[in-house]
């Protein structure tokens, strides 16, 4: 498909001019979406993807956010505020973090337009009303995401290698919000499971 001609990039600061490459799990990027309410969904990052999974659905092509236990969905957004800047796609590259969602750049960019939300919650509910956005609601479940949430402790181990000496931090975010999963994830650990696989 390539990069469109406009990129979009959630941030708690308002009013910036310029975006700068951060550093992040695959590399030191400034970070994009090509669909401005896949960016929405980044508004909050509270507990990341231990509190809410964002993907698209397979069935209707949408963005979603998928509650991981209740009231997942106000802890992560619920009063934050902040902006989705337009960025130009010009200079932006594909295929070089594992999600194909998320386009890169490796200089900094000057937006072209800032959009500014109040409040992430109301602006994520506006969207799914509008029919742009699901939100599935905990103990639903969407695009194959299991029931034993193994999924999660599969990232949380991933994580624990990657981040030596501080993996650590990875599994006490875990037990924070899934304190049952902290033995799984303990255990997979000792037991070299997902050795060599990546995120």
């Amino acid at each position: 498909m390539g990069v469109p001609g406009e990129v979009y990039h959630a941030s708690r600061r308002r009013g910036l001019r310029v975006i700068r490459p951060r550093r992040s799990t695959h590399g030191r990027w400034v970070y994009a979406t090509k669909d401005p309410v896949m960016a929405a969904c980044f508004l909050g990052y509270a507990g990341g993807d231990f509190t809410c999974a964002v993907g698209r659905d397979p069935e209707s092509g949408k963005p979603f956010i998928c509650e991981r236990f209740p009231g997942a969905f106000e802890r992560r957004y619920r009063g934050v505020s902040g902006s989705i800047y337009v960025l130009p796609g010009e200079g932006f590259r594909e295929g070089m973090t594992p999600w194909e969602e998320e386009v890169v750049s490796p200089a900094p960019v000057t937006p072209l337009a800032e959009i500014r939300v109040d409040d992430a919650a109301e602006y994520l509910l506006r969207l799914e009303r509008e029919g742009k956005l699901l939100i599935v609601r905990y103990p639903g479940r969407i695009a194959g995401i299991p029931e034993d949430d193994e999924d999660l402790v599969r990232r949380a181990v991933i994580w624990h290698r990657r981040f030596r000496p501080f993996g650590f931090l990875v599994l006490r975010e875990l037990g924070k919000y899934h304190p049952h999963l902290v033995p799984r994830a303990r255990e997979a650990i000792r037991t070299g499971r997902y050795r060599g696989e990546e995120l």
